[in-house]
Order: structure tokens, then sequence, then C-alpha cells
């Protein structure tokens, strides 16, 4: 993975090799070193977390050594959690934010084109935590979806990966035109949820498994007030286009149009754990997992 990222060689004989024959400013700044794990948005936080790293888009390089002495590597080894993620809350809305102009000052401005990311519930309300692009490329317990832009601007949704994931059982059966899926919570002493998928799956075997363990959270919680308890779902989940979502007689049912990584499918899945908000975030949850990158 490219850590160090080497600034463009400058070329005296100019773009027509027969050297430059106007001033430039941008002979006058200098062009240092950048650090492949210091990104400044989402297109470069992508090329961090894929080891796509080039320069251009990162922060300055803060060390002198070896990258393996440095803080900002190490740190990132570490695999550390994202700062301030809420408990048991398996999904959550990152929107970016441009840092606030400084007073009296112009395109020297260190907050030009500088931004964070809010988080936010899947309903839109803020969780009053801020995070920093590094802080999502060097975090081990997430995945992230595509970007998308809408009235409030470009956001992007972050699931987490539960820890318990590797205690859950996941049993599957095909039987002629679906597939039938029993979650069980860790070591199969509960049966959570059965997941019937028509056509092909649209999902692999680690989402189900992840879906099990955030309904695992779910035995103990508190059903939702009223007489359907009704866990109001969404029909279309933003930035998300390949799934639509209906709940009816205590089913959910997922439609998977045709997409890159899998073809059209309708999920069923009927969950044995109290109907509650955090079980509509569970599910949610689950389709921002197969649409992450």
């Amino acid at each position: 993975m490219p850590l160090r990222l080497d600034p463009p060689h400058h070329g005296p004989a100019g773009p027509d090799g027969k050297g430059w024959n106007r001033l430039s400013l941008n002979a006058h700044f200098d062009t240092p070193h950048h650090c492949g794990l210091l990104p400044t948005s989402f297109a470069t936080l992508f090329e961090a977390r894929t080891g796509r790293q080039r320069w251009g888009g990162y922060e300055r390089c803060v060390s002198s050594g070896p990258c393996a002495s440095c803080t900002v590597y190490r740190t990132s080894r570490g695999q550390p959690d994202l700062p301030g993620w809420p408990a048991r809350t398996p999904l959550l809305l990152g929107r970016v934010r441009d840092w606030p102009r400084t007073k009296g000052l112009e395109f020297a401005d260190p907050a030009a084109g500088r931004s964070s990311v809010h988080l936010h519930t899947w309903q839109g309300a803020e969780t009053g935590i801020r995070v920093q692009w590094p802080d999502l490329a060097a975090a081990a317990d997430i995945a992230l979806t595509w970007q998308f832009r809408d009235e409030g601007g470009e956001a992007f949704w972050l699931v987490r990966l539960n820890p318990a994931v590797d205690e859950i059982a996941v049993r599957s059966k095909t039987y002629g035109q679906h597939t039938r899926h029993v979650l069980y919570s860790c070591g199969g002493r509960r049966r959570l949820a059965l997941v019937k998928c028509d056509g092909t799956c649209a999902h692999e075997d680690w989402h189900l498994r992840h879906l099990a363990a955030d309904l695992a959270d779910l035995v103990d919680a508190a059903p939702a007030a009223g007489p359907a308890g009704a866990p109001g779902l969404p029909t279309l989940l933003p930035g998300l286009r390949s799934f639509a979502l209906r709940h009816a007689d205590g089913t959910t049912t997922i439609t998977h149009a045709a997409s890159r990584d899998f073809g059209a499918s309708t999920m069923a899945v009927d969950a044995y754990v109290p109907t509650s908000s955090h079980l509509t975030t569970a599910l949610l949850a689950h389709l921002a997992r197969v649409a992450a990158w």
C-alpha cells in the first residue's frame, strides 16, 4: 500500500519541450510529500481504504523518517474503532460539511477546501459526532457505501461490522426456486430470523451473519409502542437505488433489482425479536452492508 506519496516531478523543459517562457505563480509554492493515510475527501478516502493512493488530495507527510516509525502509521496499524460511535447502533448517515472559512483570509485560508463528516441517525437526526477523514480511513470496524447527493448535500452510509459475527450460526438450504436461511444466536441456541430468498440470493453469507449478530443484540430489547408495533421502515433508503422495502403482517420484504454485484431477488425476513426501531435499523444496516464497497 503506498503511504509516502511523491509529488509530481518538475520538468524544466516545459509542456512543449522547449522550456518555460512565462512566469507561473505555482513556482513559488512547494509540492511536499503527502501521506496516504491522511485523506481529505471521500474520493481519497476510497483510495486510502483500497490501497489506490496517489499524490494529491491528502495531508502533507508529517514525518522526516521512515513510515514505520511515524505515529500516524502506528495508529492506523492498530485498526482503531471509529471514535464516538453510539452503542448498539449499526447504521449511521455521514454528511460532508465544509469547514467554516477564516474571517479576513481568502486564498491563503487553511480551511479552504477542507471538510469533515457529521454523523446522523438514518432518520436524519444529528448525533453531535464529528469525524475526520483520517479517522474513517483507519477505522476497521465499519464499511462504507458509495457517496450520493440529496437536498442535504453530499452523504454516504456508514455501517458497523458486528464484533460478535464469528459466534453466529446461519444454516441455508436451497429448494428449487428459493433458498431458505435460518439465523441463530451465538452457539445456535436461539433462532433469530427466517430468511427466504426467491431467485438468486442478493447477499453473501457474511452479510447474513452480521444481520444475525445485530438481531442477537435485540433479543432483550423493549417492543415498540402501539397496537401494531410497526417498525416504520422506509420504502427506499437514499443512495441505495437497488433496494425497495415493504413491511406487512410481521414480514419485511426486500426487493433487489439486478445490480453489478447481484441478480434480481426478493428476500422475505421474519425476525423473532421484539419489533422496535432497533429492528428497523438492523434491517437497513443489512442493506448498507450489501451495498458497501
